[in-house]
């Protein structure tokens, strides 16, 4: 187990040397060092800002003692769980990534970073966290590995704390498999996105609302579902200011198979209203599934102000936390002289026999959701798991 724990980290490390941001998110369009680290960075702050909003609406109460990022890589998830947590620590594999987290940690007295080179996590203290998280990461390990460290993320979490992991369970069978999507040429992604009755200033929470979007094509290339896979629209709720994404997945709606350019599309997407009090903003886009978002490659949206009858609960982003993505800088290797690495491996461990080890460490799972970070060719999931007291 050694020489695989070895084997492992050689190879994440030569990663985190030739392009650190590309292997912890990998972007086709941002291979070849061509993530901005803000950008890379505010990735992260919006998901924690989402995976908080959502264990607060399935009521899964965490207690904000201790939190765990494991495979932390650079620290993507780490600095912003620093926001809800009293203390983070970050863990990973490679020296590398580790010593890049140190360089742009920006809350240093409360996030720390541990490089763990063995097959288990024996250097955490058992029952030291009260939340843990992974995204991205246990798809990369061999299976037997995984359910190795996930007995260990079990061991380190206490009573009564909360697990959050991401995972493929089996592949899909060829005859079952969904249209996979293919990008398009980066200019095809531009639309116009217009909501055409007045949307609802007040609405109460939970409500279902049905929007009538108007969706053109302003680029010179044809959108065409068979060649590129499935392009709908589909919409966000962010807070009162818009400056944090709360709901990234709502409403979707198919466009048509074929939409040329300069061409235009009417259609009835249904969404549903927060189910918390605040002051909203509900943004409307174009998603290519399993792709991105039309407005992470340059599009623009279209927002509208509801009122769900209070204020957002969630902390805006700090004046100190601005300015820490603005001036943030990874000291990376030259890479001239760097070898090919190698592809980014894919595993699954199917979920019962995940549910077993669940079980099996006195836990339970307490929400259960698809997940298709791994592609069409993946039955996947995203695991909340609460460990009993």
């Amino acid at each position: 187990m050694a020489d695989l724990a070895n084997r492992e980290q050689a190879f994440w490390d030569g990663h985190a040397r030739r392009d650190p941001l590309w292997a912890i998110l990998s972007d086709p369009s941002k291979a070849g060092r061509r993530w901005a680290l803000r950008d890379f960075l505010e990735t992260g702050r919006r998901e924690v800002s989402l995976l908080m909003y959502q264990l607060r609406a399935l009521n899964i109460g965490v207690s904000r003692k201790a939190a765990l990022d494991f495979g932390c890589g650079v620290g993507r998830l780490s600095q912003p769980l620093a926001r809800y947590f009293d203390r983070v620590v970050g863990v990973d594999i490679s020296p590398e990534m580790i010593r890049l987290a140190d360089e742009i940690n920006q809350h240093p007295a409360r996030v720390r970073y541990l490089c763990n080179g063995r097959d288990d996590l024996a250097v955490l203290p058992t029952s030291d966290f009260t939340f843990m998280y992974s995204n991205v990461v246990l798809q990369h390990i061999e299976p037997a590995a995984t359910l190795r460290y996930l007995r260990e993320l079990f061991r380190v979490v206490a009573p009564g704390g909360i697990l959050v992991f991401q995972l493929p369970s089996h592949r899909r069978p060829p005859e079952a498999q969904l249209q996979v999507a293919r990008l398009m040429a980066h200019a095809a992604y531009r639309a116009s996105v217009r909501v055409e009755d007045d949307v609802p200033e007040e609405a109460a929470p939970g409500a279902e609302i049905v929007l009538a979007v108007s969706v053109t094509n302003i680029s010179a290339h044809a959108w065409s579902q068979e060649d590129a896979g499935p392009i709908r629209v589909g919409n966000h709720w962010l807070a009162g200011r818009g400056d944090e994404m709360l709901i990234q997945d709502d409403g979707r709606v198919s466009l048509p198979d074929n939409l040329p350019p300069g061409e235009t599309c009417r259609l009835a997407l249904k969404i549903n209203v927060p189910p918390e009090p605040g002051e909203y903003q509900l943004e409307c886009d174009v998603v290519h599934e399993g792709l991105s978002w039309f407005a992470d490659k340059g599009s623009n949206t279209w927002r509208g102000r509801v009122q769900v009858a209070g204020s957002a609960s969630l902390p805006p982003l700090s004046a100190a936390d601005e300015l820490a993505l603005n001036e943030s800088a990874l000291s990376l290797s030259d890479d001239s002289s760097l070898e090919e690495v190698g592809a980014l491996p894919m595993y699954g461990v199917h979920r019962d026999m995940v549910e077993t080890l669940v079980r099996q460490n006195g836990s339970r799972v307490v929400h259960l959701e698809t997940d298709e970070r791994c592609g069409k060719e993946w039955v996947g999931y995203r695991y909340f798991v609460r460990k009993d007291d």
